[in-house]
């Protein structure tokens, strides 16, 4: 018989004694691809975990899914009413046990030996607190479309670009737990604040080597809030340098992240009307990605790269794709969220 905990933030069903490692995943709403996803942990070739899966106040079948497993790794929370991912995912890491922390979307797919990998490299590396992947890009089908290669060693340019897939990474608890998890300021890259904060005391490091599937569609965050999160993106960059009057940051807390726009400088308004136009041509918005474009030449009418996607945008959805991957070939642009 599973054992039954009542834990202060819900009930949590099955109990693994002394797991190495807690693995963390909120859902919300995710049923079409929650079964890959759960089994895509549950088929680990690296079996000592305890699987937390937080049940975000779904309106679908999510819950039913998750309850249909009968693995003794499994505990749910499963919050009344949906609070959003960040708050999620700091529930799950105050009941979480094990040694390490291992993030897990609702949406992707960790390849067989992701954990046995990254623990192998834990041991051999003990120095590292935060370890990312590799990652192939798949579809809604999971057919491979893409591969994303990390940097073995990204601190040199984290203080510009986020260089970890979130759902790839793996970090040691009492570290996360001692910098007090992710900021509930984040809506939004609420990952990428979290890394910054880890990377100003500790080591961090990806492994080269492709461990995860990430899940390319419509529903994904960068697709639909492609603004909000390049101001979020901003806004943990300045934070991390220490660089935000007290003023700007009781607005947003007031009156939203959108507020943080009017208080940006120049290369930071360069940086969010290029993820607004990219975000824009994911969605085959042309008009409104040209728009975005041309805002960025009138700051910077001497760039290459947005000079190119502004013509790029005239061809099409599908010669702007391939622009972006010949410009990531030739390190031009980097993957950051």
């Amino acid at each position: 018989m599973q054992k039954l905990v009542l834990a202060e933030e819900g009930l949590i069903v099955g109990m693994v004694k002394d797991p190495k490692i807690s693995v963390i995943m909120s859902v919300y709403n995710g049923e079409k691809y929650l079964r890959e996803a759960i089994e895509s942990i549950l088929n680990q070739t690296f079996a000592d975990f305890e699987f937390i899966i937080v049940n975000d106040g779904s309106t679908d079948s999510s819950l039913e899914i998750i309850q249909s497993y009968h693995d003794k790794r499994i505990r749910v929370i499963d919050n009344e009413e949906n609070i959003g991912l960040t708050k999620s995912l700091n529930k799950a890491i105050k009941q979480a046990q094990g040694e390490y922390i291992a993030r897990q979307d609702a949406d992707d797919v960790s390849l067989p030996n992701r954990f046995e990998e990254q623990k192998k490299y834990f041991e051999q590396h003990p120095g590292t607190a935060l370890l990312g992947t590799s990652i192939y890009i798949i579809d809604e089908d999971g057919k491979i479309i893409g591969k994303h290669m990390v940097l073995a060693n990204p601190t040199k340019r984290l203080v510009k670009v986020n260089p970890f897939n979130h759902g790839s990474t793996m970090f040691k608890s009492e570290i996360a737990r001692e910098l007090g998890g992710y900021n509930e300021l984040f809506r939004y890259c609420q990952d990428y604040e979290l890394w910054l904060r880890i990377a100003k005391y500790h080591e961090v490091r990806n492994q080269t080597q492709v461990l995860y599937k990430l899940r390319s569609h419509q529903g994904n965050i960068r697709s639909i809030k492609g603004e909000e999160s390049a101001l979020y993106h901003l806004l943990a960059i300045r934070l991390i340098k220490n660089d935000l009057d007290e003023g700007i940051l009781e607005a947003i807390k007031d009156k939203g992240i959108l507020s943080l726009y009017s208080y940006l400088r120049k290369s930071e308004k360069i940086y969010f009307h290029t993820v607004a136009a990219d975000t824009n041509m994911r969605n085959n918005n042309l008009n409104a990605a040209r728009k975005e474009y041309r805002r960025v030449f009138m700051l910077n009418p001497f760039s290459i790269t947005n000079n190119a996607n502004i013509v790029l945008s005239y061809l099409g959805k599908g010669a702007w794709t391939m622009g972006r991957k010949v410009y990531e070939i030739l390190g031009i642009l980097t993957f950051t969220h």
